[in-house]
């Protein structure tokens, strides 16, 4: 366990400091989220080409066509959740949200490959999902301005009813995307330096299609205000680096951390980052936090935490393992 506590604090640290630079992107310049995204893919899938491909000197373990699936819906989550900060949706909701994906494996799980599950987490997932469902309408009724008017207000409830569709959607989409790496790994074996390469290095053509809107983007970017340390600098340049060096990070160390200990002990440490990512989202960024927002967090972590056994339940043993002993 002592070869994981790097990786455990890298993905606090990284994917906690990352949000930050994001969030802060996010109320500045909220039409920037396709150059955001497309800033990650370009620095991982550079990153990768020089230290992980060597220029394609490496060959691949796992064939192209393995990745198709895979890269299709990694570009469409990554794209929709980060599009969905431009439709009014509050970014401690987007963190809860997202913390809903075991509901969505669950449910494809269940639906597509044909697993089955114990009561206990079911109802885990039951709790996840009221927890959602509270922290949902607790931001929807804060939209409800008394100071807009009607036409305003409607525009502004239609736009975050938009973005909570497309949350929803991205939810779906990642537990699929997580079917199709485990379908891949099963077929041509764990890979995750190429894997990781690969999946952001083949996705850059698709933005070609949002050209014109990350060409926008980043001219506002340069027009944002000099950065205190670094004068001429524009700051939302620096922070937009900033979340692509630390989000690199972040996925790296996940990688790191999946090679060194038990799924349980990622989904617990994934789990946390979650959470402290939120409390830094309330606490750094000031955003409204209600009771019925609290009440709907614990739901949601709580019942991560339940169904992934983090309370009770001895591991059961492989044969394998017994055999060696």
């Amino acid at each position: 366990m002592s070869s994981a506590v790097a990786p455990i604090f890298g993905v606090l640290g990284s994917c906690m400091g990352c949000m930050i630079f994001v969030e802060n992107i996010a109320k500045q310049e909220p039409s920037a989220m396709n150059l955001m995204t497309f800033s990650t893919f370009l620095f991982i899938a550079a990153h990768g080409l020089i230290f992980t491909s060597k220029f394609f000197t490496v060959g691949n373990k796992i064939p192209l066509k393995g990745y198709v699936w895979t890269v299709s819906m990694f570009f469409i989550v990554n794209v929709v959740n980060n599009q969905a900060l431009n439709f009014h949706v509050p970014v401690p909701l987007h963190i809860i949200f997202r913390s809903g994906s075991l509901l969505a494996t669950l449910l494809l799980s269940v639906f597509l490959i044909g697993k089955s599950y114990s009561i206990r987490k079911y109802l885990s997932v039951f709790a996840i999902t009221i927890g959602i469902v509270v922290c949902t309408l607790a931001t929807s009724a804060q939209g409800g301005d008394s100071s807009l008017s009607y036409e305003e207000a409607s525009k502004h409830y239609k736009e975050w009813s938009i973005g909570i569709a497309m949350l929803t959607f991205a939810l779906l989409a990642s537990a699929y995307l997580a079917i199709c790496q485990q379908q891949m790994y099963e077929t041509y074996g764990k890979h995750p330096d190429e894997a990781m390469f690969i999946t952001h290095f083949v996705s850059l053509p698709f933005f070609l299609i949002m050209g014109g809107d990350i060409a926008s983007a980043a001219e506002k970017l340069s027009a944002s205000a000099p950065y205190s340390i670094l004068p001429g600098v524009p700051s939302l340049w620096v922070d937009l680096a900033a979340s692509c060096l630390l989000q690199y990070y972040c996925i790296k160390f996940v990688y790191q951390l999946n090679s060194r200990v038990d799924s349980l002990t990622v989904t617990l440490v994934v789990t946390l980052r979650k959470f402290l990512s939120l409390i830094v989202s309330i606490v750094y960024f000031k955003n409204p936090f209600t009771t019925q927002h609290w009440l709907g967090a614990v739901l949601v972590f709580a019942g991560t935490l339940a169904f992934a056994d983090i309370w009770g339940g001895k591991p059961v043993q492989k044969k394998d393992d017994k055999k060696s002993q």
